[in-house]
């Protein structure tokens, strides 16, 4: 009977969790983990064995806890990777940027990608086709933005990204200021993008720039030429790591 794998990864903002038989996702979902009961899984999946864990948003030792029974990896970057850290301070680097690094190697082997994560914070990161990780910019994401100019001034007011529609243009012409301080966000982290793309693209050649993260749909009809990953790009990471221990 084939071993199964359980992947879990906590956020800023959520956790999820996949399961994986081979190399097929069987069950995915979000979930608390303060409350949800994790060794339920285990119980249902008996032939999970192992599992890795990736945490920016602390709470780790409740998952630990609850998943006593199996072998759990923790990421870090002290653990073997499938590529070699440019870092000087190894441990400054977040497990979400490792996961991300390594599924985009997995996704296109080999070959130079960047991964630009638009979550709480937007980060960049680079995998060389030598597997070579180098660090790049982070920014503030489309909540930080908003909450900045609402906590910064007096009168603007609070727009958060579920009042956003993914399918809108977000014009520069706008007729109220609730649509000005949305386009400043929307059209200013495209823009951004846009910008370091072209930049990382006169350095590196042949470049695949993959878009991940939970804010990346309001980029989906913006961003050209970019490869938006679906809700399994970082469970694949999560396993390609845990296959290299």
């Amino acid at each position: 009977m084939m071993n199964h794998i359980l992947t879990i990864d906590i956020g800023n903002t959520r956790a999820k969790y996949a399961i994986f038989k081979g190399e097929d996702i069987i069950e995915m979902s979000t979930f608390d983990p303060y409350s949800c009961d994790l060794k339920y899984l285990i119980k249902k999946y008996p032939q999970i064995k192992r599992g890795i864990l990736s945490s920016v948003g602390g709470k780790i030792e409740e998952c630990l806890q609850q998943l006593s029974d199996i072998e759990i990896i923790t990421l870090n970057a002290s653990i073997p990777l499938p590529f070699e850290l440019s870092y000087e301070r190894k441990d400054q680097i977040g497990s979400d940027r490792l996961v991300a690094v390594a599924a985009a190697m997995y996704a296109k082997p080999n070959q130079n990608n960047l991964v630009i994560d638009i979550g709480t914070c937007i980060t960049y990161d680079i995998i060389t086709s030598d597997k070579l990780h180098y660090g790049g910019p982070i920014s503030p994401g489309i909540n930080l933005r908003f909450k900045s100019m609402n906590d910064y001034t007096a009168k603007l007011p609070l727009i958060k990204s579920h009042q956003l529609s993914a399918s809108s243009s977000h014009d520069v012409v706008c007729n109220s200021t609730e649509e000005c301080l949305i386009s400043g966000v929307i059209n200013g982290i495209s823009f951004e993008i846009e910008g370091f793309i072209r930049q990382y693209s006169n350095i590196y050649k042949n470049l695949n720039v993959f878009i991940i993260g939970g804010d990346n749909i309001f980029f989906e009809n913006k961003l050209k030429n970019c490869i938006f990953a679906d809700a399994n790009f970082t469970f694949n990471g999560l396993r390609y790591i845990l296959n290299c221990q």
